[in-house]
């Protein structure tokens, strides 16, 4: 199976055609097509229904959808039947968002404009936007690799390489972490404003 970087760099766009109708499914469908070039040669009636398949309804939080993308790819060229790859699009759906939500709305961006502001505060000004967009955005990319490598290797297991993975121990640490920065920024923040 070629194409993975391509996949990876058209995951950024995910979001591109979102609609009410499919979510983030076209872009999936657009995502999916560098995996799925080989399946072409290989069984082209395939390739068709999985090209369709991919395009399908799709929602889950942007920076996790690689999990789901390489573990459809995956089971595609493993020969899983159609039906149960709609199935396991379908349960990743809500799983995924809420990791993702946890993960990142939840914990990473709070713990890093928290800690924004309290460097804004002490004397960075705009090289702390700076650090944040870095830090934010190689989380991003990090987590991108990760995720459609861990879909790709694990296909139809995806859900067991999930809880094994390091997700769930992040959230359990940067919720609080978040919680802490945003607490220390605040009242740091309107004192500085204040004077």
């Amino acid at each position: 199976m070629n194409g993975g970087w391509r996949a990876w760099l058209r995951l950024f766009a995910v979001q591109g055609t979102w609609n009410y109708e499919r979510m983030l499914g076209v872009s999936m469908g657009y995502a999916a097509e560098p995996l799925l070039e080989d399946l072409k040669t290989v069984d082209p009636v395939r390739h068709t229904e999985a090209v369709v398949r991919s395009a399908e309804f799709f929602n889950c939080h942007p920076n996790l959808a690689g999990l789901a993308l390489g573990a459809t790819a995956r089971a595609e060229y493993d020969g899983v039947p159609g039906a149960q790859i709609a199935r396991l699009r379908t349960a990743l759906c809500s799983p995924l968002g809420a990791l993702g939500d946890q993960l990142f709305w939840a914990g990473l961006i709070p713990l890093l404009v928290g800690g924004m502001l309290v460097a804004v505060v002490l004397g960075a000004r705009w090289w702390a936007v700076l650090g944040f967009l870095l830090l934010y955005n190689v989380a991003r990319v990090a987590t991108g690799i990760w995720s459609l490598r861990t879909g790709l290797d694990a296909g139809m297991g995806v859900g067991g390489a999930i809880a094994q993975s390091w997700i769930s121990r992040s959230i359990e640490r940067v919720g609080p972490a978040a919680g802490f920065a945003v607490g220390v920024a605040i009242p740091m923040v309107g004192a500085w404003y204040l004077e």
